[in-house]
């Protein structure tokens, strides 16, 4: 008998970690390159909680042992401090509700069903909390210290008060009912955290199409320009065809060639740095362009790429938006100010090039750099899901630091027309 309850916590503890795991999840990354110390880690927690439980139950030791499992289980996620914070007191907050309702509603003669029905009832949590519609990119989604503060908060005051109840002297049905109560509260702020990540993609995608609303004005202005310069030049060809007759008459090419060069230079319009026929690229690298221009030194691009590409505009947008934005804000902070892009495309192969001085990076390979921005959490969609639209074109991204500066290659796999 002893034996058929000690496998049977056992295997219940195990779908209790793999519950665990998947909450935490839905709302931290993962690194590919992380899975295997993401198992490990998971199976030292399972070790750790089992033993614990069966020497100390639901105590003191326990509970703290459990968060900090739970809250170091995090540190094998990406996210900010402030987020593992968040996730590892939600969580732990739930798993001690699910706990101390069994604990308080059965009598001592169930003692030894209780692990497998406070299992059954994280399951039922867990089964709501996924079912909530998170965005794709929950796993990358930073609020700011405010929105962070309040969560935190809900699971911390409920973790204090399902204490107050555990160690002071509370029991019965009373008892259960808080924390049942409390169990309610803190499913609901899962609920608060899908509003707040609906809100949070609100303002992002209303950021998008307020930059892309700019870059679309700045190229019209381009196209404008160019059209007057046309339009001006072609209001006094019949002058200059005949200057150029009279120096040809002279056998004066020096001068005719000046002449040439000279309604060359008229035509080029400074503000038209790359010339495609792609409209969405155009735009979007003209626009950025300029602004590089304005506050760094050094700004070449060379683009050679057809006017149609097989390439969702947005896709692209996204990418280059990105990365630029990231290369120039590096830039600026540097005595160099240089920034190089590089676009081709090759029998199916679209090759993006972009180098930019940086500083404070350590040579070598950058899995994940940190943005600069002060306002880090509202800027941009950021890097995770540049790389989601790279592996979406089975393609990959590769970011070396190497004498202060930052290389950005980038492969995607787009069919030609």
């Amino acid at each position: 008998m002893v034996t058929y309850r000690v496998v049977s916590e056992l295997i219940v503890n195990i779908l209790r970690v793999l519950l665990i795991r998947k909450m935490m999840e839905l709302f931290l990354a993962a690194a590919d390159e992380n899975g295997k110390k993401i198992g490990a880690g998971f199976v030292c927690y399972y070790l750790l909680t089992i033993a614990l439980y069966n020497i100390f139950n639901i105590s003191v030791p326990y509970g703290i042992c459990n968060y900090l499992g739970i809250a170091g289980l995090t540190f094998l996620y990406q996210g900010t401090w402030k987020k593992r914070v968040w996730v590892s007191l939600a969580i732990f907050a739930t798993d001690l509700a699910c706990a101390l309702v069994v604990y308080f509603a059965f009598s001592q003669k169930y003692f030894g069903h209780q692990q497998a029905v406070r299992t059954l009832l994280l399951l039922i949590c867990v089964t709501l909390i996924s079912h909530i519609a998170y965005p794709a990119d929950s796993g990358e989604i930073v609020f700011d210290k405010r929105q962070i503060f309040i969560l935190i908060m809900i699971p911390a005051a409920s973790v204090l008060i399902l204490c107050v109840l555990l160690y002071g002297r509370y029991e019965g049905t009373a008892a259960a009912l808080i924390s049942i109560s409390i169990l309610i509260i803190n499913l609901g702020i899962f609920y608060l955290y899908h509003m707040m990540a609906e809100n949070y993609r609100n303002l992002r995608e209303n950021d998008i199409y307020r930059q892309q609303t700019s870059i679309y004005r700045n190229q019209l202005d381009v196209i404008m320009e160019s059209q007057g310069r046309i339009r001006a030049l072609r209001h006094d060809m019949k002058n200059h065809i005949m200057a150029l007759q009279m120096l040809l008459q002279k056998k004066d090419l020096e001068e005719a060639g000046r002449y040439l060069g000279s309604m060359q230079d008229f035509m080029t319009n400074p503000s038209e740095y790359v010339v495609t026929g792609n409209e969405s690229v155009d735009g979007l690298l003209n626009y950025k362009l300029q602004r590089a221009n304005e506050i760094l030194k050094v700004v070449e691009a060379k683009v050679n790429i057809p006017e149609k590409l097989m390439l969702h505009s947005f896709d692209l947008n996204v990418v280059l938006g990105n990365l630029l934005d990231n290369a120039i804000e590096a830039a600026v902070r540097t005595e160099e100010k240089e920034l190089k892009i590089a676009i081709r495309l090759e029998k199916g192969i679209l090759f993006i090039h972009i180098r930019n001085s940086c500083q404070g990076i350590a040579d070598g390979r950058v899995e994940r750099p940190r943005t600069t921005k002060e306002d880090a959490p509202n800027h941009g969609i950021g890097l995770g899901n540049v790389r989601r639209i790279i592996e979406k074109y089975h393609g990959d991204m590769d970011l070396v630091c190497e004498n202060g500066c930052m290389e950005t290659d980038i492969i995607m796999y787009i069919k030609e027309l």
